[in-house]
């Protein structure tokens, strides 16, 4: 339990790392993000590890038994999120921007494809 969480964890962590080390510029450009104010780290981990540890339950609550299911309840997680994540976008985040759209994809991009990718390794060790 333990190494799948950990590793859970390290995936989560070090894909946005390589993420938004391609997209990064772009979604700060669009947001107009001035990069003065460093992020909450601390809450940015412990918001990581809760994800992680939630996705790890759901793996077993759900009884997934392969790396398909691991994949696809990752994905549907992702899918959650982008879909929540699309609700407050849609009210007012980024209705303002004329390049709305590529900044919900690089938003939502990131979870759906790390959680996907968290829920198959996962399985590795369930």
């Amino acid at each position: 339990m333990f190494l799948a969480i950990l590793t859970g964890f390290l995936i989560y962590m070090v894909s946005g790392m390589i993420y938004y080390s391609i997209l990064g510029k772009r979604w700060v450009n669009l947001l107009h993000i001035k990069l003065e104010k460093q992020p909450n780290y601390g809450l940015l981990t412990f918001v990581t590890l809760l994800t992680t540890l939630l996705l790890f339950g759901l793996l077993n609550l759900s009884q997934a038994e392969t790396l398909v299911d691991g994949a696809l309840i990752g994905g549907s997680v992702g899918l959650i999120v982008a879909l929540a994540y699309a609700k407050d976008f849609i009210f007012s985040l980024g209705s303002n921007s004329k390049n709305a759209i590529s900044l919900y994809f690089i938003a939502v991009g990131y979870h759906v494809i790390a959680l996907t990718v968290i829920g198959t390794v996962m399985m590795f060790f369930i």
